[in-house]
């Protein structure tokens, strides 16, 4: 079964082979540190044994690319609580990388890097030859680098948090918050693609600039939800609004500490 879950975990991360290797080994640190006591049976301790593996087992989560990476945090969840944690994590993210995107029927290489928030407690690959994150207090948002010509809808990708919200209940009041300025509104779907959540589509209009938005709720793993929108006009929605998409696959929630 360990054979299996490293196999998968090689094959299935798009990290290079020294930091996969550095993954697993502590897996294996982890799996093989079984404590046993004197008094113990060797009946008893293999019963200690299976059921400490079992429990690992049940911590790694598959997921393919960046939650790949990520697989290997379980591992240090007892460790204490502060920036030890979320610095171990930064260990297992590449700064940046080349990712694939398919853009108007066309696949193109594009130079992305890492953003990690601290407190918000998630990861997130962004294209920085085009585009700009900027920090806020209460959302991260991505928007081009250079200012759209004047006329022109927004073109943005916020990212919140709505505490104490779950995802299915801020689906639907969403979609009725956007039923006041849009044209057409969805009812929110169950989605597993570009994230696992719920997703509100709405377009007003079907003009070339007419605006559209992508609204996706995620869980934040605290009982409450990551707000996910991607804002852009109908023209570019095979340009930004499939960039954005991409960008949202690489989206991670991380371990709360």
């Amino acid at each position: 079964m360990e054979r299996k879950l490293k196999e998968r975990m090689l094959e299935e991360s798009r990290y290079d082979a020294s930091i996969k290797e550095d993954i697993w080994a502590k897996l294996e640190t982890e799996l093989n540190q079984t404590p046993q006591p004197a008094d113990l049976s060797p009946r008893l301790d293999m019963t200690l044994q299976k059921k400490r593996r079992a429990k690992l087992m049940k911590r790694v989560k598959w997921t393919t690319g960046l939650a790949a990476a990520v697989i290997a945090t379980g591992v240090f969840l007892s460790l204490p609580a502060g920036t030890a944690f979320m610095n171990e994590i930064q260990g297992w993210f590449a700064p940046e990388k080349q990712v694939e995107v398919e853009v108007e029927g066309q696949k193109e290489e594009t130079q992305q890097e890492l953003h990690q928030d601290v407190e918000s407690n998630y990861v997130l690959y962004y294209d920085v030859d085009r585009y700009r994150l900027v920090e806020g207090e209460r959302a991260d948002v991505i928007t081009t680098k250079e200012p759209l010509p004047e006329g022109y809808p927004e073109v943005s990708l916020t990212i919140e948090q709505a505490l104490d919200v779950a995802p299915a209940a801020l689906a639907a009041q969403i979609a009725e918050q956007l039923k006041a300025t849009y044209a057409e509104v969805s009812e929110p779907e169950r989605v597993e693609e570009p994230v696992d959540g719920y997703v509100v589509h709405a377009i007003d209009g079907q003009e070339w600039d007419s605006e559209v938005t992508r609204v996706y709720l995620v869980d934040n793993g605290k009982s409450g939800s990551f707000v996910l929108q991607a804002r852009y006009f109908l023209e570019a929605s095979e340009g930004h609004g499939a960039r954005f998409e991409q960008m949202l696959r690489e989206f991670q929630v991380l371990p709360a500490e």
